[in-house]
């Protein structure tokens, strides 16, 4: 099933205008939402995180679509995974397995869904990794457990077959709890 979903039908103000669907509410805008909230100590506080986001350009999108990789509707543009942290760390793994290269992620735990797992991905081209934040864990039964990653569609192929190396043995032994001592 795809879910196609309009400004209305997101129950975030914050998130769909980090997403380009709407122009920030002023409380929003000023900071003052965040410290009332209690979420951040000072308007100034508030004001930094607010002036440092990435978002798209306001009222730039007009909806959101959400669908199933098996049966697109469209091409996806990022690809968002929610999943223990074990798998987090298996699915950072096989997008580093022929580089090596260590990833660095961008997060807050402000505007989880919205920026640190889509719009970052969207406009870096990069993987980003996000612990939650406040409105995906109040407004929903999202368990403690879970953590979200969003990934450019164009890094999946990379990644899949990162992890389908990965499964051949390092995932197999650790699932065992073989654990070698390197030999040094």
């Amino acid at each position: 099933k795809q879910l196609l979903m309009p400004p209305s039908s997101h129950s975030c103000p914050d998130g769909t205008s980090i997403l380009g669907l709407t122009k920030i509410p002023p409380k929003l805008a000023s900071g003052d939402i965040y410290t009332k909230l209690g979420k951040l100590a000072s308007k100034e506080a508030a004001q930094t995180l607010v002036n440092s986001r990435s978002t798209l350009p306001e009222e730039s999108i007009r909806a959101t679509l959400v669908t199933p990789l098996d049966d697109p509707v469209m091409r996806a543009d990022i690809v968002v995974i929610m999943a223990p942290p074990e798998t987090m760390m298996w699915l950072s793994m096989a997008s580093t397995y022929f580089t090596g290269k260590r990833m660095n992620f961008q997060m807050g735990s402000y505007n989880a869904q919205c920026l640190e797992t889509t719009v970052y991905p969207y406009t870096t081209r990069e993987i980003n990794l996000s612990l939650g934040c406040y409105g995906c864990r109040a407004i929903s039964d999202l368990s403690d457990d879970l953590m979200f990653m969003g990934i450019p569609l164009a890094k999946m192929e990379q990644l899949t077959a990162g992890l389908t190396h990965l499964g051949r043995k390092a995932i197999p032994d650790v699932r065992s709890r073989t654990y070698l001592p390197p030999l040094i």
